[in-house]
């Protein structure tokens, strides 16, 4: 099923500010006292720490992340520069900037922000097909950023998400990046949660981030068990995004993920897998790159799923270790009425100096229930 321009009411010019309608909240970095201890049992929806679930045996092939494809073995292979991606039974949506207008690009979204940054660029990735891209300008102190948010065709339980990004060298720190997700029932624009743990059939969802300043990838995820950053045996009733490529005690629990090249265009793509049954851990995530998955330690690291890869927990955070634990899976939901339901574009920054423009250059969107992969020529 794709879709494309949508039946209904457009709403746009709705504020980003504040964030908590995100689920979001906080700028992906640390919170609470320092973190020194570990700990490795999921967190129930309660708020306290559950036991841990005995080690699931890796899949075949190792680490988990050898079950996923890399480089060109995805859809887009099929589709040099994109062109003709969108007929492919398995996308669900395509955005390519290509309208002729950008009222014509707002129609296809159901809610979009601050509509006065947006604009049109000729700078697009060298191998599209199209002949240009969107550029979100940041100015600080007149706002928070600008977003595209939408729907998805309903029932899908694994979605992949790929697009084109382009940080200007000068960008300031993002605050929050990219989200995919879920909500039930399904709502026509962004809501609520930052800083509360889902109760596992109201919502769920995960981003890909640059984690501010350390400008490091990794994920920022919300689901019915995360991990609370106010203890460290991540028990607590306060909540806010985990990360899960982070280097050790010994180094501080610092960012770990692939470095964000800035100043040229970057192939971003993110994985979300259901647990099926709802009432077990089956749940994965991923992310590539450039078309690769992140590797630390002789393990794929941006790849989780239950029992892979290895590591440990502290407060918020997952540490790869190939001397650890394995990881205990994914308990997105437990109501199978919740479904992978919406892509939220987000370029959010709060905390530019006045008058300091920041450029986020974005092209070449598209969702898909396989993995779809860099462009081809």
């Amino acid at each position: 099923m794709r879709w494309g321009t949508l039946a209904g009411p457009v709403l746009v010019g709705l504020s980003v500010v504040g964030l908590s309608a995100a689920g979001c909240g906080g700028s992906g970095g640390s919170r609470g006292p320092a973190a020194t201890g570990g700990g490795t049992g999921p967190v129930t929806s309660g708020g306290g720490a559950g036991p841990s679930p005995p080690p699931a045996a890796p899949p075949p092939g190792g680490s988990g992340g050898a079950r996923l494809p890399e480089g060109s073995a995805g859809i887009a292979a099929r589709y040099p520069g994109d062109v003709g991606i969108a007929t492919d039974p398995a996308v669900l949506f395509v955005e390519d900037f290509e309208q002729p207008t950008l009222d014509a690009v707002f129609a296809r979204w159901e809610s979009v922000s601050n509509r006065g940054n947006l604009s049109f660029s000729g700078d697009r990735p060298a191998d599209s097909g199209g002949g240009r891209s969107l550029l979100v300008t940041h100015t600080g102190g007149r706002d928070d950023g600008s977003h595209l948010y939408r729907r998805l065709p309903p029932g899908e339980r694994e979605v992949y998400l790929r697009f084109y990004v382009k940080f200007a060298a000068d960008c300031w720190p993002i605050h929050h990046f990219v989200h995919v997700g879920g909500r039930e029932p399904p709502l026509p624009y962004p809501t609520g949660g930052a800083g509360t743990r889902p109760s596992g059939n109201d919502r769920f969802s995960t981003a890909i981030e640059t984690y501010g300043a350390d400008w490091r990838w990794d994920f920022y995820s919300y689901w019915m068990e995360m991990r609370s950053w106010q203890s460290a045996d991540g028990s607590g009733s306060s909540t806010y995004g985990n990360a899960f490529v982070r280097e050790g005690a010994a180094q501080g629990w610092a960012a770990a993920g692939p470095a964000v090249a800035r100043d040229r265009w970057t192939c971003v793509e993110l994985m979300i897998k259901l647990n099926d049954p709802t009432s077990g851990r089956g749940g994965e995530q991923a992310f590539w790159i450039d078309g690769q998955l992140h590797r630390m330690g002789g393990q794929v690291v941006s790849h989780l799923g239950p029992g892979f890869p290895n590591g440990s927990w502290l407060r918020d955070k997952w540490s790869p270790d190939p001397s650890g634990s394995p990881f205990e899976g994914f308990r997105w939901r437990s109501s199978s009425l919740l479904d992978v339901n919406y892509l939220w574009l987000l370029v959010y920054i709060t905390s530019a100096p006045a008058g300091h423009v920041s450029r986020v250059h974005v092209d070449d969107v598209v969702v898909a229930t396989s993995y779809i992969g860099p462009l081809s020529r």
